[in-house]
């Protein structure tokens, strides 16, 4: 470490794989500013999906499951899971959740299952985990979430129902203390979901898509990725026709490189890395890389790392945010071979 103070910090992601004929999942940490970086790993029961961090407690983080019953509280310090988060028979999650800014709530995006996997925002006692409420989504089977103005709204995705008939993918920007929605975004191609998002800090958003329930051969249909500047429309990039034919499946993971004002996102089945401006949405640059995965910054942002397939297992691989050329840095096996990577300060 850096005098005890992280420079880099930690990357965290789920994994799984198979282990004397068995099925393993992890939550794998690395810390980047070790001389002899190691992925250490915490056993759990499900594939997690997102992680939120508790703003009072860095060392304790929530999981969330991917369209399943699984989530838990993790102490990252003492690497264990602490207790399972449980939700109603009738609810699944939906992969990701959030403090309040405060850190007394827990809000994770939950899907009713007997009503055509209605949206709710449940809210939760950060201490107890007891229920004390849920908030609509204003949509079908809720996915990401982000939490702005100092916590007083919820932007999430919505993925909709199925392209005959359901109900529109959309991203909601809703009132916490409400539920009132303030606004609703509806991308300008019916064929693709509304997935993953990120905000820049002005408030420009990215949303990053998967093909629409009820295309055939989803994984050959193209994923998406869409903008919407500040004050802007919505605009999903749909040149050069040689790299968004490469978008094939769900657009994956995505992070925004707030410098050069650059959008980085994942194709893992196009073998792609992608890079587009923020704002004019104009293509910069692409990666090759087998199976690209989770995307994110270290936390002095001097890198951005992919999680991604090499070989038979499945590595990290540092770039600099600065030339988007490879650092040399390389960590494999990473376990890293969920849908995200996030970086985290856990330094003492």
């Amino acid at each position: 470490m850096f005098g005890g103070m992280a420079k880099k910090g930690y990357v965290l992601g789920g994994g799984g794989y198979i282990s004397e004929g068995k099925q393993q999942f992890v939550l794998a940490m690395v810390n980047l500013d070790a001389e002899s970086p190691q992925a250490e790993t915490v056993p759990l029961t499900f594939l997690g999906h997102g992680i939120a961090f508790d703003p009072r407690d860095r060392f304790r983080a929530a999981v969330f499951e991917k369209k399943g019953p699984g989530a838990c509280l993790v102490d990252l310090r003492k690497r264990q899971v602490v207790r399972p988060i449980e939700s109603p028979k009738n609810r699944r999650f939906y992969g990701h959740g959030g403090y309040s800014t405060d850190g007394s709530l827990l809000y994770a995006t939950e899907s009713l299952i007997d009503q055509d996997f209605a949206g709710v925002l449940s809210v939760r006692d950060a201490e107890s985990l007891r229920e004390l409420g849920t908030v609509p989504t204003h949509g079908v089977s809720p996915h990401d979430c982000l939490l702005i103005e100092d916590g007083k709204t919820l932007v999430v995705t919505n993925g909709g129902g199925p392209l005959d008939g359901g109900d529109a993918p959309c991203v909601c920007y809703i009132e916490i203390a409400s539920g009132k929605l303030l606004d609703r975004v509806v991308l300008d191609s019916p064929l693709h979901n509304t997935g993953h998002l990120a905000l820049s800090q002005r408030g420009d958003l990215v949303v990053i898509s998967a093909p629409r329930d009820g295309l055939p051969n989803p994984n050959e249909q193209l994923g998406g990725l869409s903008l919407r500047p500040l004050y802007g429309d919505v605009m999903t990039v749909k040149r050069p026709g040689s790299v968004v034919q490469r978008m094939r499946g769900e657009t994956l993971s995505v992070t925004i490189l707030e410098e050069t004002q650059t959008v980085v996102a994942t194709n893992p089945y196009g073998n792609l890395v992608s890079m587009w401006h923020l704002t004019e949405g104009t293509f910069i640059g692409k990666l090759e890389l087998p199976g690209p995965r989770g995307v994110c910054q270290s936390l002095d942002q001097e890198w951005f790392l992919v999680s991604h397939v090499l070989g038979h297992s499945v590595a990290l691989t540092a770039y600099s945010s600065a030339t988007r050329k490879p650092t040399g840095w390389v960590l494999s096996p990473s376990f890293m071979s969920g849908s995200h990577v996030v970086s985290h300060d856990l330094s003492t």
